[in-house]
């Protein structure tokens, strides 16, 4: 198994899910193909980059891995949330305000992922640390005060991935893709598009972001929170399984991109948002020529991975050639 190949598949095709996703959000509840793909995505597309994420992230154990965390997440947190509230604001009038400790959009990731590094001080003592990440983020979900502040609420959400991620080695990875693992990943992945598609609802999307406590979201999943919760995660590991089974090992044509997924996924909301004003937005919603979507997504992700993008923006964001 090229391993270095395998993951940067599988960020790329991840990193190309993000940007369709946020697409496609602007076109919900319109078709019923769109709302069954959408959710799709969002069962495993976060998970999955997080466990990833979590997999090459290490416990801080001195200052320099401090001054990294702070270079690599800190500071491009700080710049990417006034550069978004000056251009929503001053550019489309958008109604946001300067506010360093409630992420702008997708910056959310950023300040979780600061948050998870330091949270290894206490749970990567042992694997069983996985359920405990668990049983916490299911009771965390009833405190109001746990929201979008800090990020606080999808910190918790989506820590079982991160910590998943952790304590996998690179031979659970090789396991995974297996003959035997392929063909379950390949009939579950059928089975679980086809349920989704006669039995899912839109307004679920709530429960897989993970971003408000129970009490503020209006679409109940089961009687209970937590077990909504709790099946949620069923779905979302089963998902993520998947995915990472069927994610090609040989180099493709697009595995280059995988290197650079930081830089795509800050900078492809200022596109989104400038999409949106244009013509073809509404020719889109207008026809429903929804497949478009998956060429623009393509062309986002093209565009902002390559060489002169990449050599403008990488001192912005503080990285390498590697992301």
């Amino acid at each position: 198994m090229k391993r270095t190949a395998y993951f940067d598949n599988a960020k790329a095709i991840l990193i190309y899910l993000v940007v369709l996703g946020h697409l496609m959000s602007g076109y919900l509840n319109e078709n019923q193909y769109v709302d069954t793909l959408y959710l799709v995505i969002y069962l495993f597309h976060m998970p999955a980059f997080i466990l990833i994420a979590g997999h090459f992230s290490r416990k801080i154990k001195s200052l320099d891995d401090l001054k990294k965390l702070v270079k690599t997440l800190v500071l491009p947190y700080v710049i990417f949330q006034i550069l978004y509230t000056l251009y929503y604001r001053n550019v489309f009038g958008d109604h946001v305000q300067f506010e360093f400790f409630e992420p702008r959009y997708a910056l959310w990731f950023l300040l979780s992922m600061i948050m998870w590094k330091m949270m290894l001080w206490v749970f990567s003592s042992h694997k069983g640390m996985i359920v405990v990440s668990i049983i916490v983020s299911l009771l965390v979900g009833y405190m109001s005060e746990v929201n979008e502040w800090l990020s606080l609420s999808r910190t918790f959400f989506f820590f079982p991935f991160f910590l998943m991620g952790y304590y996998l080695n690179r031979e659970n990875f090789v396991k995974m893709k297996n003959k035997w693992n392929v063909r379950v990943a390949s009939m579950l992945a059928s089975t679980l598009i086809v349920v989704v598609y006669l039995y899912g609802d839109v307004r679920w999307k709530e429960w897989f972001f993970g971003r408000v406590p129970y009490e503020d979201i209006g679409y109940g999943l089961l009687e209970s929170s937590v077990l909504s919760r709790l099946f949620i995660y069923v779905l979302m590991i089963v998902s993520t399984y998947i995915f990472l089974s069927l994610v090609p090992t040989e180099n493709q044509f697009y595995t280059n991109i995988g290197g650079k997924t930081l830089g795509v996924y800050l900078l492809h909301l200022f596109i989104i948002r400038a999409f949106k004003e244009t013509d073809i937005y509404v020719w889109i919603e207008d026809t429903g020529n929804y497949v478009a979507l998956f060429a623009i997504a393509f062309l986002i992700v093209y565009v902002l991975s390559s060489n002169w993008v990449w050599k403008v923006t990488a001192p912005l964001i503080m990285v390498n050639r590697k992301s």
